[in-house]
Formats: C-alpha cells, sequence, structure tokens
C-alpha cells in the first residue's frame, strides 16, 4: 500500500513538472535608454506580445511618442513602458529633442521577434496545439507503469 501511495505521488509530481516546465514562453521586455540626446539602441527588434522598456538616463527630460503611445514628460531617472500587440514597424521620436535626431525604430516580428539588436531571444515554449500530445505521452507513461506494477504483483 505504501508502495502504491509512492507511484502515485511520483506520478503526480511528474505531471506538475511537465506542466511549469513545459507552458508556453512568458512575453520579453527590451530596454531601451535614453542618453544625452539618443535612443540606445535606436532600433529594437521584439516580437508581438513583448514589451518596450524606456529609461531616461540622461539630466534632460524626453520622451518616447509614437503613433500609438505617448510616455509624457519624463524626467531623469524615469520609465515608461509599452506592450505590442500588432507585428509592424512603428517609429518613434522624443518630442522635445525629435530636432536634434533623437528618434528610433521599434519592429515587432509576428513570429516571436528577437535577434535584431533588442536583446531578446525567439519563443521556445510549448505551442498549444502540443499540449494534447504531453497529455497523451504522460498517460502512456501512467499505463505502462501500472503495467509493470501489476504483472510485477503476479510474479511475486
Amino acid at each position: 500500500m505504501v508502495r502504491m501511495r509512492s507511484i502515485v505521488a511520483l506520478v503526480g509530481l511528474a505531471m506538475l513538472l511537465t506542466l511549469a516546465v513545459g507552458g508556453p514562453a512568458s512575453a520579453a521586455t527590451t530596454g531601451v535608454s535614453e542618453v544625452d540626446f539618443d535612443f540606445v539602441p535606436a532600433t529594437v527588434t521584439i516580437g508581438v506580445g513583448d514589451t518596450v522598456l524606456w529609461t531616461n538616463n540622461s539630466s534632460d527630460v524626453h520622451t518616447s511618442t509614437g503613433g500609438s503611445w505617448d510616455s509624457g514628460t519624463m524626467n531623469p531617472g524615469a520609465t515608461f513602458s509599452h506592450t505590442f500587440s500588432s507585428a509592424g514597424t512603428f517609429p518613434y521620436h522624443c518630442t522635445f529633442h525629435q530636432s536634434l535626431g533623437m528618434v528610433g525604430t521599434v519592429i515587432v516580428q509576428a513570429g516571436g521577434g528577437g535577434g535584431g539588436g533588442g536583446g531578446t531571444l525567439p519563443s521556445t515554449g510549448i505551442s498549444d496545439s502540443a499540449a494534447p500530445f504531453v497529455w497523451v505521452g504522460l498517460l502512456f507513461l501512467l499505463a505502462g507503469g501500472a503495467l509493470l506494477f501489476v504483472l510485477r504483483r503476479r510474479r511475486a
């Protein structure tokens, strides 16, 4: 009886571990620094659902202003983030220093982004369509373990 409880506990732990490790990759955050009168890096490449976090590392006030977002005035040390929900190329600028060339671009890729200087990695998580296969595999393992248990018990 104790052995059966141990087996059930082990199988339950294996299922929980599979769910925890095999879940989808979470969205990434890519940082952009506002330094002097530049965005560093000036161009970032991310995936749909990822976030860009702008940080004012300058002694001047700045903004991050694009077609669908506006940080408002960012004092030194302030941060602003925007999550991109669709693919495309999004130019932006600092309202105060656009004439000085303080402009940037966010490239949002539909297939997971990353790699273009943005510092993010492509999604490596399990897709939703693979989840049934994981469960079927776990059921086969469970059934095989139960069969071995029954066969060994009969032999003894």
